[in-house]
């Protein structure tokens, strides 16, 4: 992960190249939560990305920060995130784990279930290929994903479209989503 801190006159700015995470093939949302968490009041977050960052954007002014895009070259996105100093909102958990609800809401949905896995899919196939799927989803129909890890950006986007997820972990790097309209 390569984290910088650039001080200028007017800006304090860390700055974050996800660029390397992704390209291994991992989710950099842990490494840019943990530097949201470290920032300092004063300070503004540079995310350096390969697309705009949208769900990054309505979560974190979901948690009281401003944030403007700029793209200083074809393929090359840098994001920044400023605390706004009139919202006050604290950060936390979206989601819980509940095995045994995932169950009983499983079962309901038998013979009512569209099935997909977005394990192999990089990022962000996963997120757009689920709300697709969503979008052309029966009435009283449940979506049955088959995932590597939680969608953190994808909650508020079931949130704004009255979508309810429960998961269920099946091991390291496997998951099992069920979403539906609430």
């Amino acid at each position: 992960m390569q984290l910088m801190i650039s001080d200028s006159k007017n800006n304090n700015i860390v700055c974050l190249d996800v660029r390397p995470i992704l390209s291994e093939g991992t989710d950099p949302f842990n490494a840019i939560m943990e530097t949201v968490k470290s920032l300092k009041e004063e300070q503004t977050l540079q995310i350096i990305n390969t697309f705009q960052p949208l769900p990054l954007i309505t979560k974190l002014e979901q948690n009281g920060y401003k944030s403007w895009t700029e793209q200083p070259e074809a393929g090359v996105f840098h994001t920044f995130f400023e605390k706004d100093r009139k919202v006050k909102k604290a950060m936390g958990p979206i989601l819980m784990e509940e095995n045994l609800k995932f169950d009983t809401i499983y079962k309901k949905f038998v013979g009512k279930l569209k099935s997909i896995d977005v394990r192999h899919l990089e990022m962000p196939e996963p997120m757009t290929t689920i709300l697709e799927e969503l979008e052309q989803l029966p009435d009283g129909f449940a979506l049955f994903v088959d995932h590597k890890k939680v969608p953190q950006f994808l909650l508020p986007e079931l949130e704004e479209r009255n979508f309810e997820i429960h998961y269920e972990k099946r091991d390291l790097d496997h998951l099992q989503l069920l979403i539906f309209k609430k």
